[in-house]
């Protein structure tokens, strides 16, 4: 998952989704009306072509064997004789074509992110034993990416209306104009009924999925509308429904955690830089920025650290255990105010930002799984002052997401902040890790009891994703995928990211 560096208004809105950008749906109609026109999405040829050399440089060395195509959909799944707009898809197909399972859908989640440049990193990210035996599927969701986009400001546009009074507000209408009709229809609900026509345009009887962070709840939509075309699903990082994204309290005091852990864990394994009691390097982590946003500091080249954008390190690094170490550098370095281990430190995930250039961002979707009275300003100001209450440090950034969406256009989901059960799917697998601050576990515990057929396995790190943890977590998800082996009940696992320590719980 991405690295998250927002503070300012600007910041909000980037964070809640301002880089959407691209090409307004497409208007061709198709012919047919009804079922019939429906039929015909399922039907659809598709044809793969080379992926655009542009597009395979972030590939894994050695990987040339992706392949690109892009389907139509329908806008408006009841109406689908009307307007269409276009899916991109890429594949890696499997290693070994006499053992190969079938395919692969993954989603990386966001909402927002790309699914083809997951999808490219398959070798990277996958177990050969995986890839032997999978086509592995990225594909970009209606509103993102190489799929019809979402079009709203960003860059200097962007930078241009966070100084003005009411961003939020001028942010959301011109996405509207910009985009039109595709805002109404980019929501979750829409995105699963479009990886049904992909599992049937691919050729498949069931759906092999593995999704993560926000794509598990995409999962849980799919689960939900064809339960029955539910194969081997593995939900990694659960997201709750019945919560995300209006839970800011719940939000803010995950990463509150999850920055106790690191701390705890950087004390567990000696000499910790940071200083000998936990509380202490908390308070002092909490004064500096308090201290910073009065006197920020001077990062060189024409750059400024203050206490909001701080914060937003700190959140950023809780997405990955192995940036711990390096954090620990730069906070100590902070302390006596030298300033370079943290621009190296900002440098080097900057440049990560740029080489994956995650194009969409989450307002067109996020917005429309708020309830309609979750989406006033007061009860933003209540869902602000109660986050800030139980995680002063998190608590604003946590709380500011959910702030554009007073003035979004489209509605929310009929289904908004309700429990999904997928009656009559098969189990589904849901992995965690026990210190993730992105996704709390208390959702993953909850999911687990909302599905009529769930297994949770636990990861005791922190970090947001399980699968890469480690060995024992690897093999958890392989096992489930490739022999449809189920863990045991309570099944946990117990990896960390090298050089950091078991937490001791002090």
């Amino acid at each position: 998952m991405p690295w998250n560096k927002h503070a300012t208004a600007l910041a909000a809105l980037v964070l809640a989704g301002a880089v959407l950008s691209g090409c307004s749906g497409d208007s061709d109609g198709d012919g047919g009306t009804g079922q019939a026109a429906l039929t015909a999405f399922y039907h659809q040829k598709i044809t793969w072509r080379a992926c655009p050399a542009k597009d395979t440089k972030v590939a894994a060395p050695g990987d040339q064997e992706f392949t690109c195509a892009t389907i139509k959909v329908p806008l408006d799944y009841a109406h689908p004789q009307n307007a269409t707009i276009r899916l991109a898809l890429n594949r890696l197909p499997a290693k070994n074509a006499a053992a190969r399972i079938g395919s692969l859908l993954t989603n990386p989640g966001g909402p927002g992110e790309s699914g083809l440049e997951f999808a490219y990193q398959a070798t990277d990210y996958f177990s050969p034993q995986m890839r032997e035996r999978y086509d592995i599927i990225g594909m970009d969701p209606r509103g993102v990416g190489n799929s019809t986009r979402v079009r709203c400001p960003s860059g200097q546009e962007l930078e241009r209306l966070a100084r003005k009074p009411g961003v939020e507000k001028a942010f959301a209408e011109s996405c509207a104009s910009r985009s039109g009709r595709l805002l109404d229809f980019v929501g979750t609900d829409n995105a699963a009924r479009d990886l049904d026509v992909v599992r049937s345009v691919l050729g498949e009887r069931k759906l092999n999925y593995y999704g993560a962070s926000y794509g598990t709840l995409l999962g849980q939509f799919y689960a939900a509308e064809f339960p029955h075309s539910v194969g081997r699903m593995v939900l990694d990082s659960v997201v709750d429904p019945t919560v995300w994204p209006s839970d800011s309290a719940g939000q803010a005091v995950a990463y509150d955690t999850a920055l106790q852990i690191f701390v705890q864990s950087c004390l567990d394994k000696g000499g910790c830089v940071l200083g000998t009691e936990r509380a202490a390097v908390i308070k002092k982590i909490a004064d500096l920025t308090v201290q910073l946003d009065e006197n920020p500091l001077d990062l060189g080249a024409g750059s400024e650290l203050t206490g909001g954008e701080l914060t937003d390190v700190l959140r950023g690094a809780m997405y990955e255990e192995e940036a711990w170490p390096r954090l620990e550098k730069a906070l100590a370095g902070l302390f006596v105010r030298n300033a370079r281990p943290m621009a190296e430190l900002l440098d080097s995930s900057r440049r990560g930002e740029d080489e994956a250039d995650n194009g969409a961002g989450t307002t067109a979707i996020r917005c429309l799984h708020l309830r309609p009275e979750e989406r006033t300003a007061a009860a933003s100001r209540q869902a602000a002052q109660e986050a800030v209450k139980k995680a002063p440090l998190f608590g604003a950034v946590a709380a500011a997401e959910r702030e554009v969406c007073h003035y979004w256009p489209a509605a929310s989901l009929a289904n908004a902040g309700r429990a999904i059960a997928a009656e009559g799917s098969p189990t589904i697998l849901l992995v965690h890790n026990t210190y993730d601050g992105a996704t709390p576990i208390q959702w993953a515990r909850s999911v687990e009891g909302q599905l009529s057929k769930a297994r949770l396995v636990t990861n005791t790190s922190g970090g947001h994703g399980f699968y890469t943890m480690g060995r024992c977590t690897k093999e958890t998800v392989d096992r489930f995928l490739l022999h449809g082996t189920l863990p045991a009940r309570d099944a946990t696992c117990h990896d960390r990211a090298p050089g950091v320590a078991v937490p001791s719980h002090r």
